[in-house]
Formats: C-alpha cells, structure tokens, sequence
C-alpha cells in the first residue's frame, strides 16, 4: 500500500520528529491531550498517525523532512 502524506502532514511530522517511527508516533501521541478541542489539529493529527502506522521504519527514515523544518530565527 502507497500511503501519501499531505504537506501539513509532512510539517506536523516534521514537529515532532524523532530518531524512529514509533517514537514519532508517541510524540505526536502524547501531544492530544494538550490540543484541547481543537477539532481541526485533532483531525490532523488522526489522520497522521493513521499513515505513520501504515509505513515500514524504513519508509520513516526515507522521508526528507527537511524542507518542513522551521528555521531558527535570525537575531535582528
């Protein structure tokens, strides 16, 4: 199965990346709680996971998520 992540995907993985899939997949899990009500970042990150369970570690670690990295802010 092809799984396809929608760019706000990429940048919400990109949020809590970690050193594998299933640490990833706990980040963003223990970050629920804390969206509140929010059903739009609820919806989000839902349909996150789902994918992020659907690929190999393998696929994980081939995503180049380095576009969807914030930049630290320059000192002005």
């Amino acid at each position: 199965m092809m799984v396809r992540f929608e760019e706000n995907e990429y940048f919400l993985i990109a949020m809590f990346q970690k050193e594998s899939r299933q640490a990833t997949i706990e980040e963003m899990h223990n970050a629920i709680p804390y969206i509140g009500r929010d059903e739009e970042m609820l919806a989000l990150i839902n349909s996150t996971l789902e994918k992020l369970w659907c690929i190999t570690e393998e696929a994980f670690l081939e995503l180049d998520l380095e576009l969807y990295k914030e930049e630290p802010m320059e000192d002005e």
